[in-house]
């Protein structure tokens, strides 16, 4: 919409231009007839939408391929790539200004806006280029390196950026009061259904402050909801006092984001699902390399993770009375989703299996707690179990067992 908006301003702008014959762009100005002009303008049209209809084929090849090959995840990373909207703006410009200029040149006989037309014919040559740069950069964007490492700088990013349960007092033991909401709590239901986008507990804490009130949510980023089910749990700290359930389900609903999809704004798991996913499509069309490519990205993910506190977060007021309670994934979460679906299905390939034992062994070297060392010591061991129940070759589970016991020595559990 932009693209147009700017292709209808520019041309405003130039039929306004009047170019006298002694100019310096008077050379490179388009010299033909009104009619000329017109034909001029009707073919670079047709060109670009000819040109258009071209990308726009390229862009469902690429489409279908990473459906098939890498995650049906991926089309809204695909279709949401800057470079490729830019594109596709640029040959809808370079139409809607052809196009509009139909309605201005040519119209009268004798003079017409010289300058516009050469833009129109200039439009042409920059949707050529624009087809020449998009055929590159989408040969480049379907390789499965770039795949990857988008979405691990896109998740990565999110855990920089420490959303509700990553970071902070993250995990952390709270009071048992906190943990499961009295019978007098008031509960916020759910208004729609779908996937919680993002929460924001900064716009609940000065309620809850000034109402002095406790509110527990009831879900984290990337959870599901159904309409009536329950939102969030608010009791008040002083007896007999009455909760605004009107005021307190209007900043709820307004802090806690639920949309049709999961977006990686505030959730981790879903690029990792999303790089999942594509080690398990790449086993099953045999391509164990790109699993293991998979698995190395899963490696930089955790290793972001495991430095830092993860599982529920307690928000509290100036006073520190927590006032807020958000639940979050923990550790041992991630690990099982970086692991489990990968073991489960790679458990009769050693490659697979001895880059899970390199993950974790990579991941047991960062970690610094005894609960977090024992859950990497229970992924190598059920990494050692697969490849001694499904790995026929004793020569190769003698290599996955190597691997094992080298990831278990920084842990020593």
């Amino acid at each position: 919409m932009s693209f147009m908006v700017i292709a209808l301003v520019s041309g405003t702008v130039f039929s306004l231009v009047k170019i006298p014959p002694d100019s310096w762009l008077s050379p490179v100005l388009f010299k033909g007839s009104p009619d000329e002009a017109r034909r001029l303008l009707l073919t670079v049209a047709t060109s670009i939408v000819g040109i258009f209809a071209l990308v726009v084929g390229l862009t469902m090849v690429a489409l279908q391929m990473a459906t098939n090959r890498y995650s049906p995840r991926l089309l809204r990373n695909f279709l949401r790539d800057r470079p490729t909207q830019f594109v596709l703006g640029v040959f809808v410009g370079g139409f809607t200004y052809n196009a509009a200029g139909l309605y201005t040149v040519g119209i009268e006989p004798g003079e017409y806006q010289r300058l516009a037309v050469t833009a129109g014919l200039a439009s042409l040559f920059a949707c050529i280029g624009a087809l020449i740069y998009y055929v590159d950069h989408m040969v480049h964007s379907i390789q499965i390196d770039t795949v990857l490492r988008k979405i691990g700088s896109i998740t990565t990013r999110t855990i920089a950026m420490e959303p509700p349960g990553i970071g902070g007092n993250s995990g952390e033991p709270i009071e048992p009061s906190l943990e499961t909401p009295p019978e007098s709590a008031v509960q916020i239901d759910a208004l729609a259904c779908g996937y919680v986008q993002f929460v924001h507990p900064e716009l609940i804490l000065p309620v809850a402050t000034a109402q002095n009130l406790t509110i527990r949510v009831a879900v984290a980023a990337g959870d599901h909801l159904v309409s009536g089910l329950p939102l969030a749990w608010a009791w008040s700290n002083e007896a007999g006092r009455a909760v605004d359930a009107e005021l307190l389900s209007s900043t709820i609903h307004r802090a806690v984001s639920v949309g049709f999809e999961r977006t990686m704004r505030q959730d981790v798991a879903v690029g990792m699902e999303q790089i999942v996913d594509i080690a398990l499509l790449s086993m099953h069309n045999f391509d164990f390399h790109t699993a293991v490519q998979s698995t190395n990205e899963l490696a930089v993910i955790l290793a972001k993770l495991g430095t830092k506190p993860l599982g529920t977060e307690t928000y509290a007021d100036a006073e520190g009375t927590v006032r807020v309670v958000v639940p979050a994934k923990r550790f041992e979460d991630y690990v099982d989703l970086a692991v489990g679906q990968i073991r489960r299905r790679g458990a009769n390939e050693p490659v697979v299996l001895s880059a899970l034992a390199g993950m974790l062994r990579n991941l047991g070297t960062l970690v610094t707690t005894d609960d977090r060392r024992a859950c990497v010591a229970e992924q190598i061991q059920g990494v050692l179990a697969a490849a001694h129940r499904s790995v026929p070759d004793s020569a190769d589970v003698l290599r996955v067992q190597t691997e094992a016991d080298t990831a278990m020595r920084p842990i020593a559990v």
